[in-house]
């Protein structure tokens, strides 16, 4: 028989890799994400009826990627124990980025005031199912509204890789054409939703975009 010297540093990478590759492979395949149901399956999206959902939001204003990252660690400061009750708040899919061009902006300068335009992107994570408006920590940083979402109709166009912001402005055209095709009219701005953490690999990425009817 031959003997296999132990080595400690190999084992643990070993068990490191097989700890993360479910995580490169799924993403985020086991945390909770909005119930819906598909009421129609249309050629390039879906039709979808959500269920009653908690929202909590943040604006951040900024360039896409820059404002999704600021958004993104504020909330998760929040569900991970920044409200009233100190009490963590498990993470749901996906994050929701809604990109509002053409606020305005108003700097002193000297000798006169000047307006600029700059956008304005609403970061949101969806809450937990379990919680109402009453029973929900209280976010304890003031950038931080919690908002409630009623039963609602949803148009869904899903597709993979990275959601940049020029995948996201060109997948956001596609759906405002398909709907367009179909005689239908948006009742809301369309969101991005992104369901996996930065590992994933690109191809097994779900990202989508969204929007009332």
């Amino acid at each position: 028989m031959i003997a296999i010297p132990f080595d400690g540093r190999l084992y643990t990478l070993l068990a490191l890799l097989l700890f993360v590759t479910p995580f490169l492979l799924g993403g985020c395949s086991t945390v909770a994400s909005p119930q819906y149901t598909v009421l129609e399956r249309r050629d390039g999206y879906e039709i979808r009826q959500y269920n009653r959902h908690l929202l909590a939001e943040t604006e951040v204003r900024g360039p896409y990627k820059q404002s999704l990252n600021h958004g993104f660690r504020i909330l998760f400061d929040f569900i991970s124990g920044n409200n009233e009750g100190k009490a963590p708040i498990e993470m749901t899919a996906p994050v929701l980025q809604e990109t509002r061009q053409g606020a305005e902006k108003i700097e002193m300068t000297a000798p006169v005031l000047t307006k600029s335009q700059e956008d304005v992107n609403v970061i949101a994570f969806i809450m937990p199912t379990k919680y109402t408006m009453k029973t929900l920590p209280r976010p304890k940083d003031p950038r931080v509204t919690i908002r409630e979402i009623p039963p609602r109709e949803v148009a869904v166009l899903t597709y993979s890789w990275y959601a940049s912001e020029e995948r996201v402005r060109k997948e956001t055209d596609r759906m405002r054409s398909l709907l367009a095709r179909d005689g239908i009219r948006p009742a809301s701005t369309f969101h991005s939703a992104q369901y996996n953490p930065p590992w994933t690999l690109p191809f097994l990425r779900r990202n989508e975009i969204m929007v009332d009817l």
